[in-house]
């Protein structure tokens, strides 16, 4: 969308299109609250569009989880690894290369080492990733790729878009128009992903590599109903958009990466605040907003912890919805009945995050001779059977960190040698599952515990790992609440599954971004369609809110 004229006003848009100065000012046409890559998202879309935004992060830096961070002195990385994720669309319509936002394409995208000494290569080339698929099982061949092609066909015949408001349950199921959608739904909605793997996969490997995608953050076993559903969010991207880039990152089965960001995950908030400023929209950080303010009429603004007050027509919080609403807002302002809505809501998140500074390049038992150093560049993952990966939940459920930990990791400055001093490198893993409240002690004491036990399970796969490690640094699901506003160590703010997600997130009747309150919406998260680094949140609230200013609803 092109930037309307700045200096004076849109009577036809009713958008302000006021020159900015240098100064910081105290009114606007809408503020963001947070600034993580959603709610950046959606400041940039607005600006871009002549909108006057007011983005306040309350960290010294904007990203949320994404923004560059360094662990150790010369250690650089960010908290999240989500690099295949980030919407082509988003990078397209913001201009993020122009930015400055450079990707690095490694090949393969994925390993995946297995205790027996096997390990799965995510090649780009299909007929190579059909090679691997072959050393586990020759019959999987036909059934890997049967698998992604009916989850791709059935999310083209539902013609869902994860870039507007989502339907409701009810407008979906009247979407299924054959027996067949009928069954497809009834297995990827409310039956599980093992029932689902067991249908299109003999190898217990590969089962296992699939089945990564369904549980992610959430608190759920691969048994459960409602565990497949999350296979089919990278086909309805797929259907969303016609963008189909050579390396779009939607291509990749197993959601491993197609692009690496230069510079480590912060080179994608920084180039959004470029777009941002660029575009005449204003970041402020070390601002965090204490309460929303409204009058009879709605949203006036937000007052700030250290008691700045800014003005404005409308309010988007990038936060949890549970902290929008529970937190910066009085019970008086709100609906009841969507408040106790919104304080309904379960919020279990398990997510531990190791960071390393180490001495060298570690490799893997695993790695196919030659490509020692190929392997350790590219994203890994490690949870090598469905029942590994139900002992970990399982221990998760009864509030015992896991003895089976699922481990997302990346060596980051493979990528980017400058991330990490000559010679040196920088490890970040994701870590799940590790429940906020223990049974048995608190994460004051068990941090230490929990992330020494994941280095040590991590160097059964990567013998020479522990005598490389210069440094390290864990992060509780307690510390990733405190820090980030991670609720309960939750990534994806919400749980990502049937119950949440459609027309019931954040709420049931509030999926559309907007709230009771007049002027204030969401964008984060925890809204549709969810986490991981898509901006597609942000870029679905940015739409809504446009369209009440330019109708003249705010």
């Amino acid at each position: 969308m092109s930037p309307l004229p700045c200096g004076g006003y849109c009577a036809q848009s009713g958008i302000s299109t006021r020159q900015k100065d240098n100064r910081v000012k105290t009114d606007y046409d809408v503020i963001i609250a947070g600034g993580g890559h959603n709610g950046l998202t959606c400041a940039a879309y607005l600006a871009r569009a002549g909108v006057d935004v007011l983005v306040l992060e309350q960290r010294h830096i904007v990203g949320g989880p994404c923004a560059e961070y360094e662990y150790f002195p010369g250690y650089r990385a960010s908290i999240t690894n989500s690099p295949g994720s980030l919407e082509p669309k988003v990078v397209q319509d913001l201009e993020l290369e122009k930015f400055g936002l450079t990707f690095t394409r490694p090949d393969p995208s994925l390993m995946f080492p297995f205790p027996d000494g096997r390990s799965f290569m995510a090649w780009r080339d299909r007929q190579q990733v059909a090679e691997e698929v072959a050393k586990f099982s020759k019959r999987d061949v036909e059934g890997y790729a049967a698998l992604f092609e009916y989850l791709n066909a059935f999310a083209g015949r539902l013609g869902v878009s994860l870039f507007e408001s989502p339907p409701s349950l009810r407008e979906l199921l009247s979407r299924l128009r054959t027996p067949e959608d009928e069954e497809a739904f009834a297995k990827l909605f409310l039956g599980s992903i093992a029932d689902l793997l067991d249908e299109y996969l003999e190898s217990p490997e590969l089962k296992a590599m699939v089945a990564m995608l369904g549980v992610m953050s959430n608190f759920l076993s691969l048994h459960s109903p409602g565990s497949a559903f999350f296979l089919m969010m990278r086909p309805m991207s797929l259907a969303s958009s016609s963008i189909d880039a050579e390396h779009d990152p939607r291509r990749q089965y197993l959601r491993g990466s197609t692009g690496l960001p230069l510079g480590g995950m912060g080179s994608i908030v920084r180039a959004m605040r470029e777009s941002i400023e660029t575009a005449g929209g204003t970041v402020l950080t070390d601002a965090r907003v204490e309460r929303v303010m409204s009058n009879d009429a709605g949203v006036t603004g937000v007052a700030l912890e250290d008691g700045r007050e800014f003005t404005a027509r409308v309010v988007a919080s990038n936060l949890n919805p549970r902290t929008t609403i529970l937190d910066l807002l009085d019970s008086a302002q709100i609906d009841p009945d969507y408040r106790c809505a919104i304080e309904r809501i379960p919020v279990r998140g398990n997510a531990f995050k190791v960071a390393l500074a180490l001495d060298g390049l570690p490799h893997f038992a695993a790695a196919p001779p030659g490509l020692e150093d190929v392997a350790s560049g590219c994203q890994f993952r490690i949870a090598p059977s469905i029942e590994y990966q139900d002992r970990a939940i399982d221990d998760a459920k009864y509030g015992r960190w896991s003895r089976d930990p699922v481990v997302w990791g990346l060596i980051s400055s493979m990528a980017d040698p400058s991330l990490a001093p000559p010679g040196k490198h920088v490890m970040s893993l994701n870590i799940f599952h590790a429940p906020k409240v223990l049974k048995d002690g608190d994460w004051s004491t068990e941090r230490e515990v929990f992330g020494d036990y994941c280095i040590d399970r991590l160097a059964e796969y990567m013998p020479n790992l522990k005598n490389m490690i210069i440094d390290k640094r864990f992060w509780s699901p307690v510390d990733l609440e405190d820090e980030f506003g991670l609720l309960g160590g939750n990534i994806a703010h919400l749980d990502m599954t049937p119950r949440q997600m459609f027309g019931l997130r954040p709420v049931a009747g509030w999926s559309d971004y907007r709230t009771p309150m007049s002027g204030l919406y969401m964008c984060g998260a925890g809204t549709w369609p969810g986490g991981t680094v898509t901006g597609i949140p942000g870029h679905n609230a940015s739409q809504t809110i446009l369209s009440d200013l330019r109708n003249g609803a705010r």
